[in-house]
């Protein structure tokens, strides 16, 4: 730091313009670390929240898949577990400007009230279900296991060899 201002120093600077280029310069340093922590504590924030739907998600989901597979005639008592292959996915919109040899991509943000600012939300795509395991009473019967599995892959859109039905124990 001593070197730095004396190198100043010799270029004839006075010292309150020492003073004012040291302290414009601490002030660009404190923006650029505020920008990041900020950036970075907002995405942490999206994948927390992306999380806890995903979570919100699967639980009702799973809830909705037991009322729907215990209403099959023989099925009894059903408990189901569903995984995910990824979370919600946001994607936001955005603009291009043509710069010659590069292309910027900005995202188009929206006021809402006074203070408050948003990305403008196009589209969100809900989670994909990776695969369905299903434990019920009556799924020691073939007719009841391939019901199930029929249920489950026109409910979801899923391949039978995604879903896995095994008879509960007694």
């Amino acid at each position: 730091m001593n070197e730095f201002i004396s190198k100043l120093k010799k270029i004839k600077l006075k010292e309150k313009q020492i003073v004012l280029l040291v302290l414009s310069a601490a002030m660009v340093f404190l923006i650029v670390v505020n920008d990041f922590l900020k950036s970075s504590n907002e995405e942490k924030a999206d994948i927390s929240n992306t999380s806890e739907f995903s979570l919100q998600y699967i639980d009702k989901t799973q809830k909705e898949l037991e009322r729907i597979l215990s209403d099959i005639s023989g099925a009894g008592k059903v408990s189901v577990m569903i995984t995910l292959e990824n979370c919600y996915e946001n994607v936001y919109s955005q603009s291009q400007k043509d710069n010659g040899s590069q292309v910027d991509e900005e995202y188009i943000v929206v006021k809402k009230g006074s203070n408050n600012e948003e990305c403008l939300l196009v589209k969100v795509y809900e989670p994909t279900i990776k695969g369905v395991a299903v434990v019920a009473e009556g799924a020691g019967s073939i007719e009841v296991k391939n019901a199930i599995t029929q249920t489950v892959c026109a409910l979801f859109n899923i391949s039978s060899v995604k879903v896995s039905v095994e008879k509960m124990k007694n």
